[in-house]
């Protein structure tokens, strides 16, 4: 029988994020969270190839709800050591598309800087999802080293 080593000794599920010599760490998202952002990702998807969606818009009330939500405790970290609101927006919306889609997906707009615009709907549809249990290889970065290290879904 394979034994089986203990997840928390080469899984990190959270995300690390640098902001001004400071990391703040979002954690994983709840099950509900996650859900959230899959619909939200499907429905901006379908809406940039030109199909009707049925998708509630969001207003400034709901883009700082989804950004406190996919920040986690990094969001009100961050709003203790006054970050300012584009590098908050930035950070929120690296986490949803961390959440969404994988962390390649969001180290690409992260790395894009301030000046980037939301990823194009054509390099969504090519990330698979976080929750995508298609059998495609994953890396991950490992609790130890923070080198990612591969594993495939099963």
């Amino acid at each position: 029988m394979a034994k089986f080593r203990d997840l928390d000794e080469f899984f990190d599920d959270s995300l690390p994020l640098p902001i001004g010599g400071k990391t703040y760490r979002v954690p994983p998202p709840d099950a509900d969270t996650g859900l959230l952002c899959q619909r939200l990702m499907t429905a901006g998807i379908a809406a940039a190839n030109g199909k009707e969606v049925d998708a509630a818009q969001l207003d400034d009330a709901g883009e700082v709800d989804l950004y406190q939500r996919v920040l986690g405790a990094a969001y009100d970290e961050m709003r203790a050591d006054k970050v300012s609101w584009p590098r908050l927006k930035h950070a929120g919306v690296t986490a949803f598309l961390w959440i969404a889609g994988d962390e390649e997906a969001a180290a690409k707009f992260w790395d894009a800087g301030p000046e980037s615009e939301a990823p194009k709907a054509e390099a969504a549809t090519s990330t698979p999802s976080r929750g995508s249990t298609s059998g495609t290889s994953l890396t991950r970065p490992t609790k130890a080293t923070g080198k990612r290290s591969a594993g495939k879904t099963s």
